[in-house]
Formats: structure tokens, C-alpha cells, sequence
């Protein structure tokens, strides 16, 4: 009866052991995972902002003609729970300011609007998209550049983000 308990015991341990190793590796990919999708849920946050430069841009005849008039957000189109601020410069750069990610310090995203070519057959705007503050390897997948966009200066420290 007592070996049968000891069996019982060693098993046990040897079961909680292998968990122990498995949850070492998962936990920090499910963390690192988690951070990445509020990431990309705070990028999408931007799509309001730019409906709303591409649609003056439009009206106005191109980047260069834009007016801060032209540039209001409702700042209920930009709630996130991972999101602190959005703002519109009157150049129809957007800074994404982010909150509540898991990543820190707080990225800042700067989506930049850039004219396409008028022979490229799609969309009148292209989007750049740059991280100013946080680590690199918070990035999401969907901020990119096109190639021939210059990179935006990154921002070092935990400072605000510099107006755009």
C-alpha cells in the first residue's frame, strides 16, 4: 500500500514538473503574442485619421493644399482601449499615441502620408508608417513603407512624441 502511495507521489511530481517546463516557454510567446495584437489594434485605430486626410487631400487637390480645418477627427472614431491620443498635424501626418499594451515605454506610431505616383493606378495616397518611441520589436506586421519613403527620425527616451 505504501509503494502504490509513493508511485502515486512520484507521478505527481514528475507531472507538475513537465508542466512547470512548459509554462516556462508558453507564458512569455502568449505575453509577447498579446502585446503584438494590441499593437496592430492600436495601428488600426489610425484608419478614421486616414479617411480623413485622404478624403481632404481629395477635396483640395493634393497633399500640399491641405487646411487644419480640413483635418478634424472625432476623437470618439479613435477611442481603443490601447490608445491614449490621436492627433492630425495640419501636414496629414498621424501620431498614434498607445497605452495599456504591455510594452514599455508606450510606442508612438507616425503614419505619413506621401502623394503616389500619378501613373501608379492606385490609391492617390500611401501611407508610411514609422515607430518613434518603444522597442523595434514591437512593431506590428502593418506598419510598414513604401521603399522609397525616407524614414522618419526616432525619438530616444520616454519623452512626447516631437508635433508632426
Amino acid at each position: 500500500m505504501a509503494m502504490q502511495k509513493s508511485t502515486r507521489l512520484i507521478s505527481l511530481l514528475v507531472l507538475l514538473a513537465i508542466i512547470a517546463i512548459v509554462a516556462t516557454f508558453i507564458i512569455p510567446a502568449w505575453k509577447h503574442h498579446q502585446t503584438l495584437s494590441r499593437m496592430e489594434q492600436a495601428i488600426r485605430v489610425g484608419e478614421p485619421a486616414k479617411l480623413v486626410v485622404m478624403e481632404a487631400a481629395t477635396m483640395r487637390g493634393g497633399l500640399s493644399q491641405l487646411k487644419p480645418d480640413d483635418l478634424k477627427i472625432n476623437p470618439q472614431a479613435t477611442a481603443n482601449a490601447y490608445v491614449a491620443r490621436v492627433d492630425i498635424s495640419e501636414t496629414g501626418r498621424i501620431t498614434i499615441v498607445t497605452r495599456d499594451t504591455g510594452a514599455l515605454p508606450a510606442p508612438t506610431f507616425l503614419l505619413t502620408p506621401l502623394e503616389a505616383p500619378k501613373d501608379s493606378g492606385g490609391a492617390p495616397i500611401l501611407w508610411a508608417c514609422d515607430m518613434l518611441t518603444g522597442d523595434p520589436q514591437w512593431t506590428p506586421s502593418s506598419c510598414t513603407r513604401p521603399g522609397n519613403a525616407p524614414v522618419a527620425p526616432a525619438v530616444t527616451g520616454s519623452a512626447s512624441p516631437r508635433p508632426a
